[in-house]
């Protein structure tokens, strides 16, 4: 049975202490993705935490400014936000809904890799364009973010109960970036893709489901949390 989830917003406060800390904290995209973990990460710290992370989490357009989907309500153990109260996320969906959504997702595909001996994970964009040239790509990357992104999306609906029409999908944002890895000199590197339009709601309780889990990878960076509201 799924557990209670709840909605909140959370803004890094505006107090000089804390504005003295942006520019530390959310520097260029890279650093405040980086950041934007930690700090989100810090509101689920404490008692109940078992290191799982049971939260998806997406940075606004106002810079420090969080969405929180999650298990457990955020507590501010650090005195650096203004949680604003949570609120129980409990959509009465029905088959045949149709909602407006927006999705910052990080769509991976998985390929053999002989060398590792094993399936690794690959950004969609990049794949489709693996056979190009590189001076040929980015005339075909809009073209290759908008079929393989609307492919992986419809693989997401089929298997948490929603469909989508490619007319029906906005999709750009196509960004690449690198978190420092602690303890080594290789970076981790992960594509977003923005995603925004109109699903159908096939299947409400797989649909949910879906949505607690979050879409794509990279999701401790802020990434697979589908915000939606009615069509």
């Amino acid at each position: 049975m799924r557990a209670d989830l709840y909605l909140s917003r959370v803004r890094l406060k505006s107090d000089a202490p804390v504005r003295a800390l942006l520019p530390l904290l959310l520097g260029e995209d890279n650093r405040s993705r980086h950041a934007g973990h930690h700090l989100v990460w810090s509101l689920f710290a404490g008692e109940g935490a078992d290191g799982a992370r049971d939260f998806l989490w997406r940075e606004m357009e106002r810079r420090g400014a969080f969405l929180i989907l999650s298990e457990r309500t955020p507590v501010d153990r650090c005195g650096l936000f203004h949680v604003d109260d949570p609120k129980p996320f409990a959509p009465a969906l029905a088959a045949g809904d149709r909602l407006c959504f927006s999705l910052r997702a990080n769509p991976v595909v998985r390929r053999y890799h002989a060398k590792r001996d094993r399936s690794v994970k690959h950004d969609v964009v990049m794949d489709a364009l693996r056979g190009r040239a590189r001076g040929a790509r980015a005339e075909h990357r809009f073209e290759a973010m908008q079929e393989r992104g609307v492919a992986w999306l419809k693989g997401q609906g089929a298997r948490a109960g929603f469909s989508v029409a490619a007319a029906g999908v906005r999709i750009d944002g196509y960004r690449q970036h690198r978190i420092p890895r602690k303890g080594t000199a290789k970076d981790m590197s992960f594509s977003t893709l923005d995603f925004d339009g109109v699903l159908e709601v096939r299947d409400p309780a797989a649909f949910l489901a879906g949505m607690a889990r979050g879409f794509g990878a990279a999701k401790a960076y802020g990434c697979g949390l589908m915000l939606i509201r009615r069509a």
